[in-house]
């Protein structure tokens, strides 16, 4: 009987020993389950948190596209307003560069208008003064010619040779404000009267700066008029425009002239006064 229960014993121990394990087996299988189960599900949390950064990271990626697209528009339209503020800085400092140009003329041209107007009223006075020094010199004249002027002819020009020739006038010296070539003009057409010779005297009108000067001449009936230096004898070929004593008078061969320093010598106009 005992070797019975022996012999049971010895088959069961195994039996309960495998169940043992399997229950182990099992527990731990569950266990292991469960963790998995979980993992898993962890796993699958972390797959959607992570797909859902991915998502966000491509719109954030798309909207930095974007915005660095938008950044190089921008970058681009303020390098153009640059470059048209650099222009446009460019014209304004031309533009004033001319205005500043054009005030400078406009002075000069106001300062050039005022002189002007100075000189345009002294040369209204000189020519008030000349008309009534010639006006003077013509009543002189008249007076001077009374009883002379019924028997007075026009010469021919060897006859205004002549009298140039036998007249002492051109000795005389040259004093300044004292004899000079209105009195030279003078002396030469009343010597011409005297002679019953008809005389012209001639204002004569510079540019410039208001000076003048005289001389005579005679309308004689073969050449026309034939002007005289009455200081020197010389003939004088009188043209306005033209510098008197290097261009008008015909020096004679002993004597030659140089434009003046201190005037203007060029004929503006001349008067004849008979």
């Amino acid at each position: 009987m005992q070797a019975g229960k022996h012999s049971h014993l010895k088959f069961i121990l195994p039996i309960i020993i495998l169940a043992v394990i399997v229950l182990a087996l099992l527990v731990t299988a569950v266990g292991t389950a469960s963790l998995l189960g979980e993992t898993q599900n962890t796993l699958a949390s972390t797959q959607s948190e992570l797909s859902s950064a991915l998502t966000d990271a491509g719109a954030t990626h798309t909207k930095l596209t974007l915005t660095e697209s938008t950044l190089s528009l921008t970058q681009t339209d303020l390098t153009t307003t640059k470059n048209k503020l650099t222009d446009t800085q460019k014209e304004k400092q031309i533009v004033s560069n001319n205005l500043t140009t054009a005030l400078i003329k406009l002075n000069e041209t106001e300062t050039k208008l005022a002189a002007t107007s100075i000189q345009l009223e002294t040369t209204k006075q000189l020519s008030d003064s000349y008309k009534s020094t010639a006006d003077n010199q013509q009543i002189n004249l008249n007076r001077m010619t009374t009883g002379y002027g019924y028997m007075l002819k026009d010469p021919t020009y060897q006859e205004v040779k002549a009298f140039i020739a036998a007249d002492r006038t051109n000795s005389k010296p040259y004093v300044y404000d004292t004899y000079v070539c209105e009195d030279f003009s003078n002396d030469v057409k009343v010597h011409a009267m005297q002679q019953k010779i008809r005389c012209a005297y001639i204002s004569i009108r510079f540019f410039g700066d208001n000076s003048g000067h005289a001389i005579v001449a005679f309308n004689t009936t073969d050449r026309g008029m034939v002007y005289i230096e009455p200081q020197s004898d010389e003939e004088v070929n009188l043209v306005a425009g033209k510098h008197y004593w290097t261009q008008c008078v015909i020096a004679s061969p002993d004597h030659y002239y140089l434009n003046p320093t201190t005037y203007n010598d060029t004929i503006d106009r001349f008067n004849i006064i008979w």
